[in-house]
């Protein structure tokens, strides 16, 4: 594995990111035949620009101005009821003003407000006269409005919600009064345990969407944002092509249409509403919060990030939240509440949004001395939906749950419009409900304990609780034991080296593997081998195929992963603790006896050459591949780690285990052990999994050369397709043994172009005059000398002047020309972004793997940063001296014409 590795790539993507690209606008200044001088424009009026009858009962409409319309005709009682829904104004749409609460405030503001037309009093005069129900509500991605009325007060109605949308006064007294009635809001909820669970569980279950923070915002932020800030987010939000208008009842839609396009006829169509939402990143341990209230019991909420509307998996997720707590005799609700008594209140749900991925929750309340047995009957349910397929019977009442629950929850006009609108702005069909229905009655038992397999996995649980004041437990991570140790280091008696190291911070462990080897011990005819070895140690066993050994690493939430690096290979799984046993058990299984099939591997070979012909779409992999390619002969960083077409197609099953039988022996391998553990314990573990294996008396590491010179300069040119100049330049760099010049070349990787983050002479000037999309210089080296390596994207026509700019800046370093300004900068740089760099129980146990695999020993990390502050600003030049002489460039870029 490459010094460079991870951090070069975490480098490449953010200096990638800042990337810009030039467009050129019209002209649009004034010159001759300016608008003032040319004819008038003619604005044609608002008018209905089509209606689709989506069913008998049902049309959608739009205006155009954007105003979109749903109606649907119910005549079985004389009631009608009319509704606005206005998209991008729920909480996470609120952009800037996100935790101000902004779209509940006006919410307030707008529901039966003074508007340009009439005051307050008279409007809300006119609903009391017919008997009418006003209100509105704000969510996380919407706000809607509507009255309620007799069908012969439905064009009043209609009226007054168009002009709530529009024409709102913003009289002040009533903006004070409503700021004050949300303030209120905002204490109570404070103290209101139905809030603070939701509220504490969406900032748990989400960490970086929008969707975290309580649609009634924050008192603080609320306090800071003006009432102009304001009105201006309801001229910019409530506008006619960010409105749906919904009427149910006794109407006819002939005259509903009319009605809203008279009420709308003097609203053009403003700008549209766009409001990007981060992405949620993905949950891979799991979460606890708990918090402390007044008040004698528990409540709780465990829960699982699952998917968006859009996906299939929605429909047996919901089917499995009937199964397990929706109904009096639900699994959950019969065990928890009436047999065994430990719960007071519990109940199940699958939450869909469109906008973010859902969740999976199962809520409650319970006495707090019960918690843990709760806890423990949960988990046992949801074990069981995983293991066992659900009964036809069960199955099926689940189904006819649900779709009863669809019936009846459109039985009155107010909940079929309700219905109509969110289905419309979610999904883009008013009637989406009815295709729901027929998707869940296709669920089966297979899927539903698929879905349960897949999603409710330990590592991705969130757990919740509010306790009354002194009842809470400890967190997992402050139950178990306490602290970390240091790294214990033992010689199995056949020669195995084995490293514990106790991280109890969450109860988390991570086992690895790591050998001599990888692409050094191949030739330019095996390329490709080592990687291929590696994706192949998790496709079988004597006991386990490869869709076994995945699906049971998904099942209890862990993670296996293998690397195929330039000097080692290496396997890694980091599951909870109270898996470790069984999974360690499988992890040795598969680098100690993979069975490596031939469907399996010819499946890999073909991602692997699929991973090749893919080179030639990224600019950046073409130039690498370009410059690896074009080392001296005999370099071993010419052999290409990933392999080519020719090496690929030419390997066999046989040459992996050709590979395994030579390099995985007891002599060649690091087991480390490393996370939430006894280190004794893990010690007997190790012994117990790895101790059985015979020693090969004939085994030799692997050789490697203790030095890669440049004989010569080189200098290699490539045409490609791409509109685009790649151009990578290298010279000679020490091996990571000759600890002094390796601190100095590191240093002066950091003054040329930043360490992990785009900086530096290379990037300042470059960037900094425009002559290049991305340049970075890094240290391509490992246990044998390697190569200082700048790389960078430019256009085509200015390749040679970026050659030229960077070997202007080598001479600079090897005059020595740094201040001590930079180098200091350098050496505080260098040492706080790595400290940053091995946060992990993975990333650290790899670190000592691999540092005690090259000879260095598994505590050389510690003294990093006294190597790094070692270091000399004469130093750092005298090494730029010594190495950056001989050169390989590589250019790519289209050819030029002349």
């Amino acid at each position: 594995m490459d010094v460079l590795s991870r951090r070069f790539f975490s480098y490449a993507f953010a200096c990638l990111a800042l990337i810009i690209t030039a467009t050129v606008g019209n002209n649009l200044s004034a010159k001759e035949g300016d608008p003032q001088d040319a004819a008038p424009v003619k604005i044609e009026p608002v008018k209905i620009a089509s209606v689709t009858h989506i069913s008998e009962s049902v049309t959608l409409a739009e205006l155009s101005n954007g105003l979109t319309i749903i109606v649907q005709e119910n005549h079985v009682a004389p009631v009608a009821t009319v509704r606005c829904f206005v998209k991008n104004t729920g909480s996470v749409y609120e952009g800037k003003n996100l935790g101000a609460g902004i779209s509940h405030v006006l919410e307030h503001v707008v529901a039966g407000g003074t508007t340009t037309k009439r005051p307050e009093k008279e409007i809300s005069k006119i609903i009391d006269s017919f008997g009418g129900a006003s209100n509105a509500f704000t969510s996380n991605e919407m706000t809607v409005f509507y009255i309620d009325c007799p069908k012969k007060n439905a064009p009043s109605a209609i009226e007054l919600v168009a002009d709530m949308m529009q024409h709102v006064a913003f009289e002040p007294k009533e903006f004070e009064r409503e700021l004050k009635v949300v303030r209120r809001e905002l204490a109570d909820d404070e103290i209101d345990r139905s809030h603070a669970i939701w509220d504490l569980s969406a900032q748990t279950i989400y960490q970086e969407h929008p969707v975290r923070h309580p649609v009634i915002g924050y008192l603080d932020v609320l306090n800071k944002t003006t009432n102009q800030t304001i009105i201006d987010f309801y001229h910019s939000r409530y506008v006619p092509n960010n409105q749906l208008f919904v009427v149910v009842g006794d109407v006819k839609t002939n005259d509903v249409l009319d009605l809203v396009l008279k009420n709308f006829a003097g609203t053009r169509r403003a700008d549209e509403t766009y409001v990007p939402l981060a992405e949620e990143p993905e949950q891979v341990s799991p979460r606890e919060a708990y918090r402390e209230m007044d008040g004698a019991t528990c409540d709780f909420v465990f829960a699982w990030p699952t998917v968006k509307l859009s996906q299939k998996d929605m429909y047996a997720l919901d089917v499995a939240a009937y199964i397990l707590g929706e109904g009096e005799s639900s699994r959950l609700v019969r065990n928890l509440r009436y047999d065994k008594q430990l719960a007071l209140a519990i109940s199940t749900t699958s939450e869909t949004p469109s906008y973010v991925r859902g969740f999976f929750a199962v809520t409650g309340v319970c006495h707090p001395e019960k918690y843990q047995d709760v806890v423990a009957e949960i988990q046992s349910e949801i074990k069981r939906l995983q293991t066992e397929l659900v009964a036809p019977t069960e199955l099926a009442k689940a189904k006819t749950q649900k779709a009863s629950e669809l019936i009846f929850g459109r039985q009155t006009v107010e909940q079929a419009a309700l219905s109509l609108g969110r289905n419309f702005l979610t999904t883009g069909d008013p009637l989406f409900d009815e295709k729901y229905a027929e998707n869940v009655q296709k669920v089966t038992a297979e899927e539903v304990r698929d879905v349960a397999l897949r999603y409710l996995a330990p590592s991705k649980q969130n757990r919740i609780a509010i306790f009354p004041p002194g009842k809470s437990p400890k967190l997992a991570s402050q139950s178990s034991q306490s602290g970390e140790s240091d790294i214990k280091f033992v010689t199995l008696p056949n020669k195995v080296r084995v490293l514990v190291k106790r991280q109890s911070n969450l109860p988390l462990v991570n086992i690895q593997i790591a050998t001599l080897g990888g692409a050094t011990a191949d030739t330019e005819a095996t390329a490709g081998r080592a990687s291929l070895f590696a994706s192949m140690l998790d496709q079988g066993t004597p006991d386990r195929g490869a869709r076994q050994i995945a699906e049971y690493f998904d099942s209890i939430g862990g993670q296996f992963s293998t690397t195929g690096g330039r000097f080692s290979v290496l396997a890694s799984a980091t599951v909870l603790k109270k898996d470790f046993d069984e999974a360690s058990k499988l992890f040795a299984d598969c680098v100690l006896h993979p069975t490596f099939p031939q469907a399996e591997f010819d499946k890999m070979r073909d991602l692997a050459l699929g991973a090749v012909a893919r080179r030639a779409d990224e600019p950046m992999e073409e130039a690498s591949e370009f410059f690896y390619t074009h080392l001296p002969a005999g370099s071993p960083y010419r052999v290409l780690q990933g392999g080519t077409e020719k090496s690929l197609k030419s390997l066999t099953v046989k040459d992996l285990q050709d590979y395994h039988r030579r390099f995985f022996v007891p002599q060649n391998m690091i087991v480390t052990i490393f996370g939430d553990i006894d280190p004794d314990a893990a010690i007997k573990q190790a012994t117990a999994l790895f101790g059985g294996m015979h020693a090969d008396p004939q085994f030799t590491p692997p050789q490697l050369p203790k030095t890669n010179p440049i004989p010569q300069d080189i200098i290699e040119r490539k045409e490609i397709g791409k509109a685009t100049g790649l151009v990578m330049l290298g010279y000679s760099t020490p091996s990571i043994y000759e600890a002094k010049d390796y601190a100095a070349m590191t240093l002066l990787d950091t003054i040329t172009s930043g360490y992990s983050y785009p900086s530096g002479w290379l990037h300042n000037e470059l960037r900094g005059e425009g002559l290049v999309y991305f340049v970075h210089a890094l240290q391509v080296t490992g246990p044998t000398p390697g190569y200082f390596a700048v790389i960078s994207q430019t256009q085509p026509e200015k390749v040679d002047e970026v050659v030229s700019r960077i070997r202007k800046n080598i001479e600079k370093a090897k005059r020595g020309d740094i201040s001590e300004e930079e180098f200091r900068l350098a050496v505080q740089t260098v040492t706080a972004l790595h400290a940053q760099e091995n946060v992990t129980i993975e990333s650290q146990a790899r670190q000592a793997a691999l540092d005690e695999l090259y000879g260095l020993g598994y505590e050389y990390d510690r003294s990093f940063d006294k190597r790094i502050e070692s270091i000399k600003r004469e130093d750092v030049a005298a090494a730029a001296k010594k190495y950056l002489t001989r050169s390989v460039l590589t250019t790519l870029a289209p050819k030029v014409e002349k």
